[in-house]
């Protein structure tokens, strides 16, 4: 995820962003232990209504497809 929203800072930036809008329940995680550990980042149910109700998203719908985030090499937010 880090990589196709903003590759060019740094990935500490990139996950207080991502624990910040999971505070706020927008977000949630999970990590496969399967895959290395890797954590796996999607949209909650408020946060696919939040964001449907921006005038951007009108006639869209917000994907619920899942995204790496942070692999186990790396701390966690």
């Amino acid at each position: 995820m880090h990589r196709v929203i903003a590759p060019e800072v740094r990935i500490e930036q990139t996950r207080r962003r991502l624990a910040r809008l999971r505070a706020e329940g927008l977000v949630e995680r999970i990590t496969l232990p399967q895959a290395g550990r890797t954590r796996v980042w999607f949209p909650t149910s408020y946060g696919v209504q939040l964001a449907s109700e921006w005038p951007e998203m009108r006639g869209h719908r917000p994907s619920r497809t899942t995204s790496r985030a942070a692999s186990h090499r790396t701390p966690a937010p």
